[in-house]
């Protein structure tokens, strides 16, 4: 038996030839670890890829099953920022700035604008000098005018003399003729209406005088017209004419008082109830973000729009500034009394539908609705409520979705369908 193994121990491959290099003894060890360790690896990628079709399998099956599973449907709401006014308002509406003193200022008479003094947003004082038309040749005109009226005037003074002169005349002839002097009848005559025809004169002349009076008024009233001045304190919200341009009659500017400003809406007939005269308002504009004026009903146009059913109502602005100006647009909320002294009227707040809160373990919890349609179960800190929102401190951010009048059998990571 011993011998059967010696002899196969000493059989030996040779490995010789041009397929084989020369014979390499290697020992036996190390090449038995190394064929162990490729059979281990073999084996595990053996057993690793049928594992991983199976996971892969799962994993789509899993989604599979989500899809086609029924989810339950919920409406949401939003997390709004918002001022206590706006969660508070009566109602809302629409409508445009506009200032309650504006004025298109134009001219009487045509002409080339000469001077324009003003430039858009200038602010401006009532009497101050805007624009002035070209008169040269009112400039003219008024000194000839002028200057026939002092000749009107001498010409008056020079008939005075004469007068003068012709009544002391006629006074000495009846002196002579009163002494029986020699003065006939016929030379008291002439001497009478001698005195008779330079009163005429005077007078002639004097109204000539009045008339070249008036004619120089007129011409110093057309200068006037060439020369526009601001007929109110204001700020000059347009100017479309130009140095050089040709007026006729034309808009120059238009000037209006910015510290004086009103919202123009519209207010549905059945709505108007809800409204009266000195009712508190709360504006706000798109131009000015994150602003809130405060506001009052000035005026209710009594008349009605059949076509709309609407009634137009002016809203005055109680607290404007240099952000406000004509033709923007703005937003009215009607208020309560009582919201026109609150002292955060104009702060902004987190405010969600009530309808979304419910009790559980003493504290006032939502579902938040995530960007998968996830529920999560979220506690939050309610401080104030209205009628129909709740106004929420924290646990929330602006433009969360939460579940509206959840049910209980809302769990927590469950995934809905949001209800159109």
């Amino acid at each position: 038996m011993s011998s059967l193994r010696d002899e196969l121990a000493s059989l030996k491959i040779e490995r010789r030839g041009p397929d084989f290099g020369p014979t390499r003894r290697r020992r036996p060890g190390r090449r038995a670890r190394g064929e162990g360790l490729a059979l281990k690896f073999a084996s595990l990628l053996i057993w690793l890829i049928p594992l991983s079709m199976i996971g892969v399998g799962g994993y789509f099956a899993y989604r599979q099953y989500r899809e086609i599973r029924s989810k339950p449907e919920v409406s949401v709401g939003v997390v709004q920022s918002m001022t206590s006014g706006e969660a508070e308002k009566l109602l809302s509406a629409k409508g445009y700035l506009k200032s309650r003193s504006q004025s298109t200022i134009g001219t009487k008479v045509a002409g080339r604008v000469q001077e324009l003094l003003v430039e858009e947003g200038t602010r401006v004082v009532k009497g101050q000098l805007l624009a002035v038309l070209e008169h040269n040749d009112l400039d003219v005109q008024l000194e000839s005018r002028r200057a026939m009226m002092l000749r009107a005037r001498s010409d008056i003074e020079e008939a005075k003399a004469d007068l003068e002169y012709k009544r002391s005349k006629a006074e000495r002839a009846k002196r002579l003729q009163n002494k029986n002097m020699s003065v006939s009848v016929e030379e008291m005559q002439q001497a009478t209406s001698a005195v008779d025809m330079a009163v005429a004169h005077l007078l002639s002349l004097e109204a000539a005088a009045r008339l070249q009076e008036s004619q120089v008024r007129e011409v110093e009233e057309s200068l006037i017209d060439m020369k526009i001045v601001a007929p109110f304190d204001g700020t000059v919200v347009e100017r479309p004419a130009d140095v050089g341009e040709m007026i006729s009659g034309g808009t120059i500017l238009t000037l209006a008082n910015l510290e004086q400003m009103d919202v123009e809406t519209d207010v549905a007939e059945n709505l108007l109830s809800r409204i009266a005269l000195g009712q508190p308002a709360e504006v706000s504009v798109s131009a000015v973000p994150g602003k809130h004026y405060r506001g009052r009903l000035r005026r209710i146009i009594p008349i009605s729009d059949r076509a709309r059913g609407t009634v137009k109502v002016k809203v005055e602005i109680l607290d404007p500034d240099e952000h406000l100006f004509p033709e923007l647009v703005a937003t009215v909320h009607f208020l309560p009394d009582k919201s026109h002294q609150g002292p955060d009227v104009g702060k902004a707040h987190l405010f969600l539908p009530k309808s979304a809160l419910f009790e559980e373990g003493g504290h006032s919890n939502v579902w938040k609705v995530d960007a998968r349609k996830t529920l999560r179960k979220t506690r939050v800190e309610v401080v104030v409520t209205t009628d129909d929102l709740a106004r929420v401190e924290s646990g929330l951010a602006a433009g969360d979705a939460v579940v509206l009048t959840p049910t209980q059998s809302l769990r927590d990571g469950e995934v809905v369908k949001v209800a159109d």
